[in-house]
């Protein structure tokens, strides 16, 4: 079984990756080696990409897995649509703008409640493979 409904949404994620890695790079020139632990700009563009990190992998290894196991491509869409507007939302949300915190806050929060959804769905998954 082929994962074609997987394919846009880490396509899209990958292009979120190199963008944010390219804001963290712009910041790491703009300080030129001095002063990048004490850099706001810095250490903040370094957080968001490393929160990215940290969840975007796992949550499209989940996606693969429920979609490899049959789920709907409805819902694999929901799923995926979910991944990618909450690391969308974090992102912008981390900047120091007016009103972002609580994007940030959603981006988190629909992270967590997605990644939920899916690690419930392998179970579940895993359930239907024993019965």
């Amino acid at each position: 079984m082929l994962i074609q409904t997987c394919l846009i949404y880490a396509g899209l994620l990958g292009m979120l990756l190199v963008i944010l890695s390219f804001n963290v790079m712009y910041n790491w020139v703009r300080v030129t080696g001095g002063g990048q632990e004490t850099d706001r700009d810095m250490r903040r563009a370094e957080r968001i990409l490393s929160s990215f990190v940290e969840y975007v992998p796992l949550s499209l290894i989940l996606l693969v897995l429920i979609e490899l196991n049959g789920a709907p491509t409805l819902v694999i869409h929901v799923l995926g649509t979910m991944l990618v507007s909450a690391r969308v939302m974090h992102a912008y949300g981390s900047n120091q703008i007016f009103g972002a915190g609580i994007l940030r806050f959603l981006g988190s929060q629909l992270t967590f409640l997605m990644l939920m959804i899916e690690s419930l769905a392998c179970v579940y998954y895993f359930g239907l493979g024993r019965v």
